[in-house]
């Protein structure tokens, strides 16, 4: 690989304060993602700028606590630049790099399961009858902070599931292939995190 590339896209220069070429501020989608083709460290920056807040909340759907979600990302965005000659423009810039912070924290969660921390999808029983509803009173509304607190307090397996189908869009067979489970065992397991996530924000909040 090549070492100027490699050196260009330094995690530690990433984070740094470096305030963006000023025509880096008006440029077209395509144009930064032409200069970051180009090794442009201004271009790269401004990207990192632009989307390393929202890339972190969806790291940190699928990491165990903030530390690992910035880990991810910075992980996530050393892959975004290596590979950005790969983006066509047939989705905006920002899915992406969604769609690649997603993938890496998967394999990220895939090493840890090989290390010998599992990801055990069925750690939680509840019978089907089991259901919990709950309404947004105004006295005491249940905001989306609050369901993304209670999200991260599920169990690895249901939250990833949960937060794949949900939040990022993925269909159970897309979710089945990243997991290395069947369509069925994805529909199972959401059903199961979406009543213990009501169950959690009821215990919570009611």
């Amino acid at each position: 690989m090549n070492s100027k590339l490699e050196h260009s896209i330094r995690v530690e220069d990433l984070g740094s304060i470096i305030q963006p070429k000023e025509f880096l501020l008006i440029n077209s989608e395509q144009e930064l993602v032409q200069a970051c083709i180009a090794g442009n460290r201004a271009a790269q920056q401004r990207v990192y700028e632009l989307f390393a807040g929202k890339m972190v909340n969806v790291c940190r759907r699928y990491a165990k606590n903030l530390e690992q979600s910035q880990d991810f990302m910075h992980d996530g965005f050393i892959k975004v630049f290596l590979n950005i000659s790969k983006f066509r423009g047939e989705s905006s810039l920002e899915t992406w790099i969604t769609r690649i912070m997603i993938n890496n924290s998967i394999t990220a969660i895939k090493k840890e399961v090989r290390k010998g921390i599992k990801v055990n999808l069925e750690d939680v029983k509840l019978q089907e009858s089991e259901t919990f509803n709950f309404e947004l009173e105004e006295q005491n509304p249940i905001s989306a902070q609050n369901v993304f607190d209670t999200l991260n307090e599920l169990p690895l397996g249901y939250r990833t599931v949960l937060s794949l189908y949900v939040l990022d869009g993925y269909s159970h067979k897309e979710i089945g292939e990243q997991l290395g489970i069947s369509d069925g065992t994805s529909k199972s397991q959401l059903a199961k995190a979406k009543r213990l996530l009501a169950k959690k924000l009821n215990e919570k909040y009611s």
